[in-house]
């Protein structure tokens, strides 16, 4: 048992906390799993957040490179937004969980449901024209169907129909909020004739983004924590048994070690001895996710980049690409090696 005060581990047989004097009943431990479940959604919010900021700004800098030769049509460039936005956002939930598979099975399909949502908006926007709200239901419908692609990956990954079916709600609705209110934000704030500074415009940028990020994954992560990844506790033993091949896994495995397939238990706080320096513990998985992103973020750029540069000069596109690549990689060192130290230090304390 777990005071949800002060952290301290007691026995199931303890009626109040030995370091806070908590009464230790049903009631506090409810209260420690709402905070957990809490916790657990905000970390994917913010996931979102970050991603979204990356991917939106991204996405507005490779359309300002491709207009300097041509201005492209108002539908590639709604293409190439929804295309990268949708990139970031469908990765954050493997990146969070440091499954390389999971952060490119979601990046495809939010890709995929970032190409057909930037294709229908403009049709969209056509059918509604006479209306006032045309472009807030544009936006809306098509940032609806990038959630609805980025929502399946939990679900399939569980390999079940009636999560796949939870997780395409959950990011219809959280993508359709967050489209409609970072597009009109975006919209909105760039309409402003006061708003005029460089620093004022990635602002506006970087708002927008984190908005869409942000109410899509804090929708997703709430039907994901209550119902996607809702797993049996288990009472007694030290092992996971995974209910298709029977294979028996250690209690901190996530997927069967013979099937893949995703284990159906969770093993209490208690048997996992999780580490008392939690705080710490989540500031090394941001350097870790920040880490993992900069990466994603440093692929895209490097190939946009080398793209862009290989039909006016090869070589100087070589030489941009390569040395973009190396700074972007020492970028994601130094925020993995932070994490790493913040492990390495959180060992040596509890080893005292």
């Amino acid at each position: 048992m777990i005071c949800p005060s002060c952290s301290n581990v007691a026995d199931s047989a303890e009626k109040y906390c030995s370091r806070c004097g908590l009464a230790l009943t049903t009631r506090s431990q409810k209260l420690l799993s709402a905070a957990g479940t809490f916790s657990w959604i905000m970390r994917r919010a913010l996931g979102g957040m970050f991603a979204g900021i990356i991917g939106w700004m991204l996405s507005i800098a490779l359309n300002r490179v491709m207009s300097m030769d041509t201005a492209p049509s108002l539908t590639v460039e709604l293409l190439v937004r929804f295309a990268i936005v949708g990139t970031f956002l469908g990765n954050v939930g493997g990146i969070i969980e440091r499954s390389s598979y999971k952060a490119l099975l979601g990046g495809v399909l939010g890709c995929i449901g970032g190409i057909i949502g930037g294709l229908i908006n403009r049709p969209v926007y056509d059918l509604f024209a006479n209306s006032t709200s045309a472009y807030s239901i544009s936006h809306l419908i098509s940032w609806g169907v990038v959630g609805l692609f980025v929502g399946m990956t939990s679900g399939l990954i569980e390999r079940n129909r009636k999560k796949i079916i939870a997780g395409l709600v959950a990011g219809i609705v959280g993508g359709s909020i967050g489209g409609i209110l970072g597009s009109t934000l975006y919209a909105g704030l760039l309409m402003d004739p006061s708003r005029s500074s460089w620093l004022t415009f990635r602002f506006i940028e970087a708002s927008a983004g984190a908005v869409v990020g942000i109410n899509l994954w804090l929708v997703l992560g709430l039907v994901e924590k209550l119902y996607i990844f809702r797993r049996k506790q288990i009472s007694a033993g030290s092992e996971k048994v995974c209910d298709f091949c029977h294979t028996q896994n250690s209690l901190r495995a996530w997927y069967c070690k013979n099937c893949g397939r995703t284990l159906q238990f969770a093993a209490s706080v208690e048997k996992l001895k999780i580490t008392p320096y939690r705080a710490l513990e989540r500031i090394s998985n941001a350097f870790k996710f920040l880490s993992w992103l900069s990466a994603v973020a440093g692929i895209v750029i490097v190939v946009i980049i080398f793209i862009s540069l290989l039909f006016q000069n090869i070589l100087f596109a070589i030489f941009v690409s390569v040395a973009l690549a190396i700074a972007i990689y020492i970028i994601s060192v130094v925020l993995n090696g932070i994490s790493e130290m913040l492990v390495k230090f959180m060992k040596i304390k509890e080893s005292e």
